[in-house]
């Protein structure tokens, strides 16, 4: 696992490193992105009681992502490029006197194929490290292992939609479907889209 996790972070460097030394040659093109995304579903790992009688559900894809990485594509006129995007994912609960919330950092790689009017699709592999239900002192944190699973996606211009299929599992603890649906948001910066 060691390795596999070694090979990822090694093609994320030459992706990144990639788009730099290739800035200079018309030939190639690369640049930075950023993405936000929205994301619903998964299992329920907690449930929160409130005085007030409330209660809410904590699942375990839910949440907004934020992610910075770069895209390189080997041939200027190919509609296909390879992505890398490092990020974080959090959803907080409602509670007003505590900061209960699930992290993990994330990791994409991705192929995107562009086709001519705008439209886009691709998939990749992703890895959630550190995923991570916070209790703030109201109950104990629940640690998952780091996880690793794929991502499709469909979209236009700037918007998109993907579904994430992956699972969370920790010691004495039952297995958690992180599998999510999502929308989507990337601004791509340097080069031509």
């Amino acid at each position: 696992m060691k390795k596999f996790v070694c090979a990822a972070a090694l093609a994320a460097a030459l992706l990144f490193a990639s788009t730099f030394t290739q800035a200079a040659e018309p030939a190639r093109r690369g640049g930075f992105l950023g993405q936000l995304d929205l994301d619903f579903g998964g299992d329920d790992i907690a449930t929160l009681a409130f005085t007030n009688g409330d209660t809410q559900n904590v699942k375990a894809g839910q949440g907004l992502g934020l992610g910075v990485g770069g895209w390189f594509r080997p041939v200027e006129s190919a509609p296909f490029e390879l992505q890398g995007i490092l990020g974080y994912k959090v959803v907080w609960t409602a509670a007003d006197n505590a900061d209960i919330k699930m992290t993990r950092t994330t990791l994409q790689l991705n192929g995107i194929y562009h086709f001519a009017n705008d439209w886009y699709a691709g998939g990749g592999y992703t890895m959630h490290m550190s995923p991570e239900l916070d209790g703030d002192g109201f109950f104990e944190d629940l640690e998952f292992d780091d996880a690793h699973g794929f991502t499709v996606e469909f979209g236009w211009k700037w918007i998109g939609l993907h579904y994430t299929k992956i699972e969370y599992s920790s010691p004495g603890f039952e297995d958690a479907d992180a599998s999510n649906i999502g929308i989507r948001f990337t601004g791509r910066f340097g080069g031509s889209n």
